[in-house]
């Protein structure tokens, strides 16, 4: 375990490089968590807790003139800033037929932020994966999801790993020029006894770490689908998943107390917590949101 913080959700973690600190969500809380992380310790300590003002997905950075940090948040997306400020930009989602919002999300090598939505009653096929290009142009890069949640992408910004949960696939994606997603095939497939695809990073040796909800557990996986290593986690909502620390050799795994029963709760006292592993193997710089002048 990293830290006594607990959240209700807790989603979404990245470690913003030009700060050497991490930054998660609390989701229905409408919260974006900022920490400093003790090495000597392993353990996290909370800075800042800045409110949204609606639930929250993800966080990442923006190397733009205004920096701060790009949100999935709401029904689409908004600009944070360093004092707290929350700048809402577009909404697709807001007058959509189901109540909406956005879930995971992640900026791409080419400076895009890509984000999926999902109905509050999680019905199928009625959310959408979107991409916020760096003018602010809103895309739907693909429809008829369900739980949009874990990307990844490799390091030129060519492949798209992409998790719809109730599928209990990653599937890859071939990433064109213009950002259209095109060849999809499945890289990796788990059981539903293992627990439910979630969150998802890679790392500096192009391998997924896949957080597993239901399962207390985070898997490493080759692209091709092979199981590599289990990081076991004490809590059995395992929701996302993230390398940081000053050498990006920390893996930092985020966990959930959503739908807990109060003897659950007391069963898993750490669920809501941020865990963090050393796991042999270094992860990648989180990719930044990088609007155009």
């Amino acid at each position: 375990m990293a830290g006594d913080h607990r959240a209700e959700h807790a989603e979404g973690p990245c470690w913003d490089p030009r700060l050497q600190k991490l930054l998660w969500v609390d989701q229905y809380a409408g919260l974006v968590h900022q920490a400093i992380f003790d090495t000597d310790a392993g353990r996290l300590g909370v800075e800042h807790s800045f409110p949204v003002g609606a639930p929250v997905g993800a966080v990442v950075p923006s190397i733009g003139p205004a920096g701060g940090w790009l949100l999935a948040a709401g029904c689409g997306f908004a600009h944070l800033s360093c004092d707290g400020t929350v700048t809402w930009l577009g909404q697709p989602e807001a007058h959509a037929d189901q109540r909406m919002r956005m879930n995971d999300g992640k900026a791409d090598p080419r400076g895009a932020l890509w984000a999926g939505s999902m109905a509050f009653g999680k019905q199928p096929g009625v959310g959408s994966l979107y991409r916020l290009d760096p003018d602010g142009s809103i895309t739907v890069a693909r429809t008829h999801t369900t739980i949009s949640n874990g990307l990844a992408f490799s390091p030129d910004g060519d492949r798209l790993y992409f998790i719809d949960t109730p599928t209990q696939r990653v599937d890859r994606f071939h990433v064109a020029a213009d950002g259209r997603l095109t060849g999809q095939a499945t890289a990796v497939t788990i059981a539903p006894s293992l627990g439910h695809p979630d969150g998802m990073c890679i790392d500096a040796e192009g391998c997924l770490w896949v957080a597993l909800w239901g399962g207390s557990a985070v898997h490493r996986y080759t692209p091709a689908g092979t199981l590599l290593a289990i990081v076991e986690v004490d809590a059995p909502q395992v929701s996302s998943c993230t390398f940081g620390g000053p050498d990006l050799d920390t893996l930092f795994i985020t966990t959930s107390a959503e739908d807990m029963s109060g003897a659950q709760r007391a069963r898993h006292e750490h669920s809501g917590k941020v865990f963090c592993a050393e796991v042999g193997v270094k992860g990648l710089p989180a990719d930044a949101y990088a609007p155009t002048p």
